[in-house]
């Protein structure tokens, strides 16, 4: 072809793409006056259809050798300017001029998109439409190894995303339910999972908190995952292992909702009390336990200051006593359990029968009393009282569960004795721990191993059994635990990750919640919000879900680098995107609302400019346990034979 003929070619195309002329500039805000001849919904050259400038479309604008690349947010008419009506009307002709209203995203090198705004356009500047390859360019990343997002919802382009700039980020996945983000997030993990150039070599670890049960199926996401379907209802159900060397101030004061000023000191004293009775030989350990209850009820009798606090501390003793001895009837053990009452500032009660009268000194109107100055009487309570403990150590539960509760109730008779607390101050926690232990038995397993170190690289932890009060406890303390091991490995591996994954995020980032004290939910998020604002410079990200944006912490939402927002229909939700992503622009936010099942507005650090895409969707043994059920077939009418 002759220098000519290409030179015609050019000009032919360029008169074809040329649809206006720059008329105003407002900051990275441009009008553009498109020419008459280009305002129709589609335009034809050489026998192809091209799709004509509209919302959400792009154009460039042509400045010396640069090529401005910009986002049409807006478009309107003006009545043509004219001094006469009849001697100025154009005969055939429009009485107006369209224009648009584009938005400067950046700009067009020879071989890439740039985005970001380094020059802006001089007034007639000439507006051009974009060919397919130009467009393509905005939705291709600069990566070696990119995964498959979706199809733009707008333009037949493929969308793809780095790995680096997309799962090494905190990601954010938001919609209405049914809008299509169960899919999403199963989507992209299941391309991440399933990319020919991914190979994770154990250096890195998913964690899905799964709050309704929806991922924790076979083949669902990928077929390398573990999934833990816990329970606090059935027994048998599967636990999560924790490692002993875990259980410290910051576990249980997560389990019991602990107060930091008086309640988590008093859980290290017991911690510390609980470590110093655990022996290898569980006879050893038992015959501990007996001295430090023989001891402590030898210093209530033989006190001459007791009072209701003494009271109530040995009450919740004899409860635990029969709680880890396993004594249904308390009756059987009266030397156990005497029920003591207050005599001035000493301790008397009724005899039990005419024999004790052989043992027991200065008995006085069918009662024996106890204090400083009647030794014999409380050694020889105590006596019986050891014997009977001794007689049912084959009885007793020597779990670890068990053990603390024991442990738990000796510390609070301990401190409460020595005035080292006060009862009303630790009793709620161990009244916790004694509403909680069957739940924490269903549980957790305690043991040398943990649910951190298992051979696949993916672990699901379902809670759709889960009640509602350790639906909040159990993600924290897995998450806590999850994040405070890795920071650990994270100094001697610095290039291992870690991946939480949250699904319904609102059930653990809520900011309201009416079940728990304001310091204990402050608490709570306080943990989230470390990890989203700390997590990257140890190589933890979190990727989070959840059909209430609005519920969730502004901190946590803000720190999000990507997001996926399929339709939100609530305006506080709408409200929380707009104030809390700051790379939304307004067409794709004014967009959120209509969008159709399974499409989204996808933006952050991974793209180059917020895209409306529609995520494809999964197979149906692949796909996440969420859908609406047909009640068209389920109340079918089907003939009954």
């Amino acid at each position: 072809m002759d220098n000519s003929k290409i030179g015609t070619t050019y000009l032919e195309e360029s008169a074809f793409s040329k649809i206006g002329k720059v008329v105003e500039v407002d900051g990275k805000n441009i009008i553009i006056q498109v020419d008459k001849e280009k305002n129709l919904s589609n335009l034809f050259y050489k026998g192809v259809i091209y799709r004509n400038v509209g919302i959400g479309s792009y154009l460039k604008i042509k400045k010396d050798y640069t090529y401005i690349i910009g986002k049409i947010n807006k478009e309107f008419i003006k009545e043509k300017p004219r001094v006469n009506m009849e001697s100025s009307k154009p005969q055939n002709s429009t009485l107006y001029d369209r224009y648009v209203e584009v938005s400067v995203i950046g700009y067009m090198t020879k071989s890439a998109f740039i985005r970001g705004i380094r020059e802006l356009p001089f007034l007639f500047n000439e507006a051009f439409l974009m060919s397919e390859d130009e467009v393509r360019k905005i939705y291709e990343f600069t990566s070696n190894n990119n995964i498959e997002v979706g199809r733009a919802l707008f333009e037949d382009v493929l969308v793809e995303a780095g790995v680096t700039k997309l799962f090494a980020s905190h990601i954010g996945i938001f919609g209405n339910t049914g809008s299509g983000k169960s899919n999403t997030l199963a989507r992209l993990f299941y391309n991440l999972f399933n990319s020919p150039k991914v190979n994770f070599n154990n250096r890195s670890k998913f964690l899905l908190l799964d709050f309704n049960g929806e991922y924790a199926h076979e083949h669902i996401i990928t077929t390398q995952k573990q999934d833990i379907k816990l329970s606090t209802r059935n027994p048998q159900a599967n636990k999560l292992v924790i490692r002993k060397e875990w259980l410290d101030e910051d576990f249980w004061g997560i389990i019991l909702e602990a107060t930091e000023k008086t309640q988590k000191p008093f859980i290290k004293r017991t911690i510390k009390l609980c470590n110093h009775l655990i022996k290898d030989d569980n006879n050893e350990t038992l015959d501990h336990i007996i001295n430090i209850l023989t001891n402590n009820l030898r210093k209530i009798l033989n006190s001459d200051s007791v009072s209701n606090k003494e009271l109530d501390a040995l009450s919740t003793l004899k409860k635990c006593i029969a709680s880890f001895f396993n004594i249904e009837n308390q009756e059987d053990y009266k030397e156990i359990f005497r029920n003591y009452n207050l005599h001035g500032t000493n301790l008397c009660r009724q005899i039990d029968d005419e024999e004790e009268r052989t043992y027991y000194n200065n008995i006085s109107n069918n009662r024996i009393y106890f204090g400083a100055h009647q030794r014999d009487n409380v050694e020889m309570e105590l006596k019986f009282f050891r014997i009977n403990l001794n007689y049912l150590k084959e009885n007793a539960d020597i779990s670890y569960i068990s053990l603390f509760e024991m442990v738990l109730a000796l510390k609070l008779v301990d401190d409460v004795i020595s005035n080292m607390a006060q009862f009303e101050h630790i009793s709620p926690i161990f009244n916790r721990f004694q509403k909680r232990k069957t739940e924490l038995s269903n549980l957790l397993e305690f043991g040398d191993g943990d649910f951190l170190n298992q051979e696949s690289y993916m672990s699901c932890i379902s809670l759709k059994d889960v009640n509602i009060d350790m639906r909040k406890i159990i993600p924290l303390l897995i998450t806590k635990i999850s994040y405070e091991e890795h920071k650990k490995r994270h100094s001697t591996s610095s290039r291992n990750t870690l991946h939480i994954i949250i699904d319904e995020a609102h059930n653990i980032l809520s900011e309201e919640s009416f079940r728990e004290s304001e310091s204990w939910k402050d608490y709570r998020l306080e943990v989230f919000e470390e990890i989203i604002k700390e997590g990257r410079k140890f190589g933890v990200f979190v990727t989070i879900s959840s059909q209430r944006p609005s519920d969730i912490s502004n901190t946590i939402i803000s720190q999000l680098h990507n997001v996926f927002i399929h339709r939100l229909i609530n305006n506080n939700d709408l409200r929380t995107m707009s104030q809390t992503i700051s790379f939304l622009d307004k067409v794709s936010f004014d967009s959120i609302p209509i969008l159709p099942a399974g499409a989204c507005i996808f933006t952050g650090i991974a793209t180059e400019t917020p895209i409306a895409v529609q995520i494809p969707l999964l197979t149906k043994e692949l796909q996440p346990k969420s859908d609406t059920v047909d009640l068209e077939l389920l109340w079918e009418n089907k003939q009954v034979e």
